[in-house]
């Protein structure tokens, strides 16, 4: 196993954390008004099927479906909590420890948060990263993945002490929202210089098998892909706006479920 990670030191978290090593984490996610959403049973379906196929771990939103999840398959858990607040743009990650615990609680053992530099209203409008030292103090044995927009973001995070850094906010906050994903240039220089503080997942606009090699190849400890495997609609999408001459754009609709709106902005 590798100790050298400087945030990572219990041998209990390093054993979970390697155990992703090399492997395929899979999205499974869904909400009311989701075309594919039945509560309770297509986000297991989906967790079954990922671990058919050998993926090393799952990731989840909401305490009722990862408990679901939890139930039916015995594969880590990434949790995460989509939270909206009034006056706020898009959902923010788990904004609060409140809704960490509750994450614990249903069974995710890692636990993920927005921690981008945008304000977080739960915690009076500091950067979302400042939840870090607060998940740590309540969830002490907790894994925390730390969701990030920009390496500077993700250098903030490691040095907050979250035990992974991941790309995921790329391309849906204001800054980077003009910037075509995957983030390539960025996970790789957080493999270089963040490595030796937090390990790094990579997260996001993820859609081939090939994708997902390079990004291995690049140093990331292991790769989430969730639209590409988990959201038959958006995949059929794709086929149907190419055949249809791009009149519209698959990414549209997904940015929407996302909570994203088409111009990207928060």
């Amino acid at each position: 196993m590798n100790s050298g990670h400087k945030n990572t030191t219990d041998p209990v978290k390093i054993e979970l954390i390697e155990s992703l090593r090399g492997g395929l984490i899979v999205s499974c996610q869904t909400q009311p008004g989701d075309v594919i959403h039945e509560e309770g049973r297509t986000v297991v379906t989906m967790a079954k099927a990922a671990q058919w196929a050998g993926a090393k771990g799952i990731r989840a939103n909401g305490p009722d479906q990862i408990a679901a999840i939890h139930e039916a398959v015995d594969l880590p858990i990434i949790g995460l909590w989509k939270i909206k607040y009034p006056d706020v743009a898009t959902h923010i990650i788990t904004p609060t420890v409140e809704h960490a615990v509750k994450l614990w609680e249903a069974g995710a053992r890692i636990i993920a948060a927005d921690c981008t530099h945008l304000p977080n209203p739960a915690i009076g409008d500091k950067p979302r990263y400042e939840i870090i030292p607060m998940i740590r103090e309540a969830l002490p044995d907790a894994v925390i993945f730390a969701d990030c927009a920009t390496f500077e973001e993700a250098k903030e995070a490691a040095d907050r002490g979250a035990d992974i850094v991941s790309p995921t906010k790329f391309s849906y906050t204001p800054e980077t929202a003009m910037m075509e994903p995957p983030s390539w240039n960025m996970v790789a220089k957080m493999c270089r210089e963040l490595s030796s503080q937090a390990y790094v997942v990579m997260e996001g606009h993820i859609y081939t098998p090939e994708d997902a090699m390079k990004a291995v190849f690049l140093g990331c400890h292991a790769v989430v892909v969730g639209s590409a495997i988990t959201r038959p609609h958006y995949i059929a999408k794709r086929f149907v706006d190419l055949l249809n001459g791009l009149k519209d754009d698959w990414r549209d609709a997904e940015r929407a479920w996302t909570g994203i709106t088409t111009e990207r902005t928060e």
